[in-house]
């Protein structure tokens, strides 16, 4: 092995550039295209495998590094995480960006302490609190809603509630008289 020819060898039989060939989602394996060969079903790195996992599957023609030990593509898995022409890096920024086929994307500004979550059209988003075991959501701060709003439980406040200018505490009704009569609209 002292001869650096060897050496350089051995490396470029294990550590092979590659492209997403197939992906087995039942088997959590995919293929990789090196050149004009291909490599058997190995499995692909993932950022986490234990308590905490996470499942994000290669796409066809990403661009991976094949590691083979000794050479053996059998024995080999996929890294994964290789910008290229055809996927290029989503941000040039230190904020962290998640992006997704159909354009949704997660990002965060560490530096604004900024989240940003983005669906496409037709995209829905669900937030679970278990409220058999006391769950709740608390948003602590200002919240602005630009579409409706909908509840199917009660709503409660503290302070005023306001639709346009009219006051839930504060406005007053026209045309009240004793008895049974009803009032006129809020002022």
């Amino acid at each position: 092995m002292s001869d650096p020819a060897d050496l350089q060898r051995l490396l470029g039989d294990m550590l092979r550039l590659g492209t997403i060939v197939s992906v087995d989602l039942e088997e959590g394996t995919c293929r990789v295209a090196i050149g004009d060969l291909e490599s058997p079903d190995v499995p692909w790195l993932t950022g986490a495998a234990g308590d905490t996992h996470i499942w994000a599957p290669p796409s066809i023609g990403e661009q991976v590094l094949l590691l083979a030990p000794e050479g053996d593509t059998l024995g080999g898995m996929v890294l994964r995480g290789l910008p290229s022409d055809a996927n290029p890096a989503p941000g040039n920024t230190r904020t962290v960006v998640l992006t997704f086929a159909d354009g949704a994307k997660l990002s965060y500004d560490p530096e604004a302490h900024k989240l940003d979550v983005v669906l496409p059209d037709g995209g829905t988003a669900r937030l679970v609190c278990d409220v058999e075991i006391d769950g709740k959501l608390t948003v602590t701060g200002d919240a602005q809603f630009d579409a409706k709003l909908h509840a199917d439980g009660e709503i409660a406040s503290d302070d005023d509630v306001k639709a346009g200018s009219v006051s839930l505490k504060q406005h007053k009704h026209t045309q009240v008289q004793p008895g049974g009569g009803i009032s006129g609209t809020p002022q």
